[in-house]
């Protein structure tokens, strides 16, 4: 195993790639999600792109999961909630009311109507704006944390391992009985509980208690097998996304591959200057995508399939200079 030091650097390597691939997953969305791209070379190379970044949200949580459930660290259940509820509780604020005034303006721009109806319902559903779910869902994880922790530090490898198996094991058959019956995903404060296989999994195998063999290989079948699902699943211009799920039969066993390959590789830039920007990069970059498709970024021809990694890049760097220039002042830090 590497020294401490280095593990804990290798969370940056992870913050950030999860950024970045978060980043790629909603660029290539948009060519995925257009029904009149559907089977051409742009529609392939983004279906692979948006499969094989599928692990970035994931691993978003098995790194909560490798710093708060350290076994080392003294546990304050009361110093925890003020430090982890102020974090989230500014950005859950100010970013839902700006993404809802951000579409309402779209909604504008692009059909010359404005309606405000659906702000009620789109914050009771936890989903202001499409990637806004995760705050809404790491709220319900941070409530149940300490909790989880008391019971990581009290019990053997081998039963911290068999809650991962089985509480994504469940997962799994919940994402196969929603995708069989078109069920929805419930009341968003519930959303947190199948991610806690991936939280707990995070410092499984950050402390090595849980192997993934050949990490990289495993890593390459499910993205292939993935994109593959997809692609056989989608029927005509319908869009079938089963696969994409984060507990699909093969989202899981990427994710862990992935966060497996990237703590236990010595060669990934650390980039610490850029890890505390990733939680800005995740809020803001919704909105350079925006502004990029209605720019003509998206051609809507088989270009998109060697443009849309160049795309993902200058969003990347944009959304990271905006949450860089937002931490620079005492009024915006805390948003971001």
């Amino acid at each position: 195993m590497p020294q401490p030091e280095d593990r804990y650097a290798r969370l940056d390597s992870a913050r950030w790639l999860a950024a970045l691939a978060v980043v790629l997953l909603h660029s290539a969305a948009l060519v995925v999600s257009d029904p009149g791209a559907h089977g051409r070379g742009a529609w392939l190379a983004a279906n692979l792109y948006d499969s094989a970044a599928r692990w970035c949200v994931p691993v978003f949580v098995m790194v909560s999961g490798a710093l708060l459930l350290d076994p080392g660290k003294p546990q304050d259940a009361r110093r925890f909630y003020s430090r982890r509820m102020a974090r989230i509780c500014a950005p859950l604020l100010f970013w839902t009311i700006f993404y809802l005034t951000w579409r309402t303006g779209l909604d504008w721009w692009d059909d010359g109507r404005i309606d405000f109806s659906f702000w009620p319902r789109k914050v009771v559903q936890g989903e202001p704006y499409y990637h806004l779910w995760y705050l809404y869902m790491i709220v319900g994880l941070y409530l149940f944390a300490p909790l989880v922790r008391v019971l990581y530090s009290r019990s053997t490898p081998r039963a911290r391992a068999l809650w991962v198996v089985g509480i994504l094991g469940v997962a799994i058959l919940d994402a196969l009985y929603r995708r069989a019956l078109g069920a929805p995903h419930g009341f968003f404060l519930t959303w947190f509980l199948p991610y806690l296989g991936y939280f707990v999994a995070g410092r499984l195998i950050f402390d090595g208690e849980m192997r993934i063999p050949r990490p990289g290989l495993m890593l390459a079948a499910t993205v292939a097998a993935t994109a593959l699902g997809v692609t056989v699943m989608s029927k005509g211009h319908v869009l079938d996304t089963y696969f994409y799920d984060y507990f699909s039969l093969t989202v899981p066993f990427m994710s862990l591959a992935a966060f497996q390959w990237i703590v236990s590789s010595p060669r990934l830039p650390r980039l610490a200057a850029l890890a505390p920007l990733t939680f800005g990069v995740y809020l803001i970059h919704p909105v350079f995508l925006d502004i990029a498709r209605r720019a003509g970024a998206f051609s809507g021809d088989d270009r998109d399939a060697w443009t849309l990694p160049l795309l993902t890049m200058a969003v990347f760097a944009l959304s990271a200079a905006s949450s860089w220039l937002l931490r620079r002042h005492p009024a915006t830090r805390r948003l971001v």
